[in-house]
């Protein structure tokens, strides 16, 4: 039987318990057994689900949530830093972790604490959307735990370039697409999500766009000094 959803509910608080849990202490014990072949074969593994993942999702939204095509197109923040992370799996291209990583641990881990979602467990939408966006969490540590990878300033100007870049694209796409479809929202650059969110304390779209600009230049570098902290402790070097 489903329920409506609530911001902090039981249900939600246990899904962030549990993914959060799962993220972390998972790679820590891959890290921990230290079997290359394991180690190798469980990263290819979360980068063919990441992908596939992405590719099915549009179908099984549409043809059993009833959303509109218009909506599901892996545009969003999410769904970028999912594919990215996919394929650093397996070409090792280090931007595309860096997207993976940044995108992955502002815009994902801000949809898993406040979701754009209507009805709590079990409904069929709620666990698949808690599945990806916590794959997509575990991928990205399981990397920065059981691989070696490096992040530096110019990773985080990289990034925030590419965000740069991508905005009035993404913005002007859903301008477009607004003309067949009235709802379209990529990166919610139009629309307040119903759900509450960070951007609730901004000014009515589109004029929280700048603000929104500077939250994520703030969110980024708080994400990367982390790394950068315990990289240079040798933290991330001992767990490798």
């Amino acid at each position: 039987m489903t329920t409506q959803f609530v911001l902090f509910g039981y249900h939600h608080l246990a899904t962030i318990f549990t993914i959060g849990t799962i993220s972390i202490l998972f790679p820590i014990f891959i890290r921990f057994i230290n079997i290359k072949i394991v180690t190798k074969s469980i990263f290819l593994l979360i980068g063919f689900i990441l992908i596939s993942h992405e590719i099915i999702k549009p179908f099984y939204r549409v043809i059993f949530y009833e959303h509109s095509i218009f909506e599901v197109l892996p545009l969003h923040i999410c769904h970028i830093a999912a594919i990215s992370m996919g394929l650093y799996v397996f070409t090792k291209i280090k931007f595309f972790f860096e997207v993976g990583y940044f995108f992955g641990l502002s815009g994902n881990f801000l949809a898993i604490i406040t979701p754009d979602l209507d009805f709590s467990f079990p409904d069929a939408e709620y666990i698949t959307y808690y599945f990806g966006h916590g794959l997509l969490l575990l991928a990205v540590i399981y990397a920065c735990v059981c691989t070696k990878v490096q992040l530096t300033w110019w990773s985080v100007l990289r990034v925030l370039l590419f965000a740069v870049c991508l905005l009035p694209l993404i913005y002007g796409l859903n301008i477009y697409i607004s003309e067949f479809f009235n709802d379209a929202n990529y990166w919610y650059l139009m629309i307040t999500p119903a759900a509450n969110t960070l951007l609730d304390i901004f000014p009515s779209p589109p004029m929280h766009i700048p603000y929104l600009a500077m939250l994520t230049v703030i969110i980024f570098i708080l994400i990367y000094l982390p790394f950068k902290y315990l990289n240079k402790n040798k933290q991330l070097t001992f767990l490798r």
